[in-house]
C-alpha cells in the first residue's frame, strides 16, 4: 500500500461529490430511515457499569496515590541515610614519583654546544663549513624543541610518551654534537 502512488483529485470531483451529498433524493432517504429508542432498562445497565468502572477507578487511583506517596518517603530516607553517615573524614592518598621520569636539571649537552662554539670564536674557518653551519641549525631547532617539550613536562612529568620524546630528542642533540666535534 505505501508503494503505491498517491493522487489528489481535482476540485471538481470533490463537487460533485458535495452535490450528490445534498441531492433530495438522498435527503428524503435518510428521512425515512427507522428511528429506535433504547428501553430505560438498558440505560440503567449503561450508566450502572459506567458508575462501576469510575469507581474502580478512584479506588486504584487511591490505591497508587498511596503507594507512590510511601515509595518517595522510602526513597527520600534511603537517600538521606546513604549520604549522612558518619564515614565522611579526610581522605589522602600518596603517590610515588618514579625518579627515573624526573628531568635531569644539568643540560649535559648545552655545556658541550658551548665549548663547541667557544671553539669557533678560535678557530673560525672550520665553523664556516657549510656542513658545520647545517649541523649547528639543526642543533639549535632540537634545543628550541627540547627546551618546549621540558616545558610541556613540567617538573612532575607524569607522561612517559612525553618522556620517550624528550628521550628521542637528547639523543638526536648527542648525534649532532658528535658529528660536529668530528668535524673540528
Amino acid at each position: 500500500m505505501h508503494n503505491l502512488p498517491s493522487y489528489n483529485p481535482s476540485d471538481k470531483v470533490w463537487q460533485n461529490i458535495e452535490a450528490k451529498l445534498n441531492d433530495d433524493v438522498l435527503q428524503k432517504a435518510i428521512k425515512n430511515l427507522p428511528q429506535y429508542e433504547p428501553n430505560d432498562a438498558l440505560w440503567n445497565q449503561i450508566d450502572d457499569r459506567l458508575e462501576e468502572s469510575l469507581e474502580t477507578k478512584v479506588i486504584h487511583f487511591q490505591t497508587w496515590k498511596w503507594v507512590s506517596m510511601a515509595a518517595s518517603i522510602v526513597l527520600i530516607l534511603g537517600f538521606y541515610f546513604y549520604y549522612n553517615t558518619d564515614n565522611q573524614g579526610v581522605k589522602y592518598s600518596e603517590q610515588k614519583i618514579d625518579t627515573n621520569l624526573l628531568l635531569n636539571p644539568v643540560d649535559d649537552s648545552q655545556k658541550q654546544y658551548e665549548m663547541i662554539v667557544a671553539y669557533c670564536k678560535e678557530q673560525t674557518y672550520v665553523c664556516e663549513n657549510s656542513e658545520f653551519k647545517s649541523l649547528k641549525t639543526e642543533l639549535e631547532e632540537l634545543n628550541t624543541a627540547s627546551n618546549q617539550l621540558k616545558e610541556a613536562v613540567g617538573q612532575y612529568n607524569t607522561e612517559p610518551e612525553l618522556i620517550a620524546q624528550l628521550t628521542t630528542i637528547e639523543q638526536q642533540k648527542s648525534e649532532i654534537l658528535r658529528k660536529m666535534a668530528s668535524k673540528i
